[in-house]
């Protein structure tokens, strides 16, 4: 059992040519993951063996080299240009739309509030008609100031001949195309005045 003890220590000797310990080399964690990646990869020259380049191939190089070079000048369709211009002036139009909208939107606030005070002041002042023309306060009033109703030997009637009539001015057209360029008229005024 000694025996056994004794073998599994171990012995350092001062020996040269005798390494006590580990020889491995220890790696810093990037190179590690640098040569874990490229483990199972071969080099170039393992995947193939490299033929020799002929003349035609070293032309063909150089016409695609001068090709990527110098490229001719792109033209731009006038299509393009139009399509363009038509979204710059949709984009215009559709923030002058933002803006009225934004105009509106404050000028319908501001009409909220003055309507919410007008309402104020019209309950106020109703109350104050009230008051003033009530039947009663009107009759001591005209009391007070001497007046009375009046008596059937003050009241006259006047009877006017001929009947209760109206006559209306102007002439109505009535034609189908006058009524459709009226019209076309309404619209196009409301367009531009929607817009200016």
């Amino acid at each position: 059992m000694a025996a056994s003890v004794r073998s599994t220590k171990r012995r350092y000797y001062n020996t040269p040519g005798v390494v006590n310990g580990n020889l491995a080399r220890e790696l810093s964690s990037h190179e590690l993951e640098r040569r874990l990646e490229h483990s199972g990869e071969l080099a170039p020259d393992e995947y193939y063996v490299r033929r020799r380049e002929s003349q035609s191939d070293i032309l063909a190089r150089r016409r695609a080299k001068v090709k990527a070079a110098v490229r001719p000048a792109q033209k731009v369709s006038p299509l393009a240009v139009i399509g363009f211009s038509g979204v710059a002036v949709m984009m215009v139009a559709l923030l002058l739309c933002y803006i009225r909208i934004n105009a509106i939107s404050s000028n319908i606030v501001d009409m909220k509030e003055q309507i919410s005070v007008l309402e104020v002041e019209q309950v106020s002042l109703l109350t104050r008609y009230e008051q003033a023309f009530d039947l009663a306060t009107v009759k001591e009033a005209a009391q007070s100031a001497g007046m009375r109703q009046p008596d059937d030997s003050q009241i006259f009637y006047i009877d006017l001949p001929g009947e209760d009539q109206a006559v209306s001015y102007g002439s109505e057209d009535t034609s189908v195309l006058s009524r459709f360029f009226a019209a076309v008229g309404r619209n196009i005024y409301a367009a531009v005045e929607y817009f200016s």
